[in-house]
C-alpha cells in the first residue's frame, strides 16, 4: 500500500510536463526510473509485466544511462523496458506516471522470459 502511494503522489507530481524540453524529459525519467521501488526491479515470478519506453535500431545512449532501465535484444531491434511488476493493475499505475515523459510507454508481459501476448498474460493472471 505505501508503495502504491508513492506511485500515485510521483504521478500527481509529473503530471502536466507535456511541454517539457527534450532535457527536462530525460532528468524525469531519471527521477521516475530511480524512485522505482525495489520490489519492481526484478521480479521472480514466471509472469510478470513492465513497461516499455523506447524500441530503437541503434542503442540510444540516453536510456542506457538512466538507472534501472532493462535493455533488451529483440527482433534487430534494442528495447529499453522499466519494472518488472506482478499485477497488470501495478503495471498500470506505473505505465501513468511514465506517460508524462513517455507518451508512447506500453505494458509488455513477460513469461518464463519470453514476450507474450496480453490477452494470454491477463488470462493466466486470473487462473494464478
Amino acid at each position: 500500500m505505501k508503495n502504491f502511494l508513492f506511485l500515485i503522489f510521483m504521478s500527481f507530481f509529473f503530471i502536466n510536463t507535456n511541454s517539457l524540453s527534450a532535457q527536462e524529459n530525460e532528468n524525469y525519467l531519471k527521477v521516475i526510473a530511480k524512485s522505482l521501488p525495489e520490489q519492481y526491479l526484478k521480479s521472480n515470478s514466471e509472469l510478470f509485466y513492465t513497461i516499455q519506453i523506447g524500441a530503437f535500431k541503434n542503442e540510444n545512449k540516453i536510456l542506457d544511462s538512466v538507472d534501472n532501465i532493462v535493455k533488451t535484444k529483440e527482433n534487430n531491434l534494442t528495447k529499453y523496458r522499466l519494472g518488472e511488476f506482478s499485477t497488470y493493475e501495478e503495471a498500470v499505475e506505473y505505465k501513468k506516471m511514465l506517460l508524462s515523459v513517455c507518451n508512447d510507454a506500453f505494458i509488455v508481459p513477460i513469461k518464463n522470459g519470453e514476450r507474450i501476448h496480453i490477452r494470454e498474460a491477463l488470462k493466466l493472471s486470473a487462473i494464478l
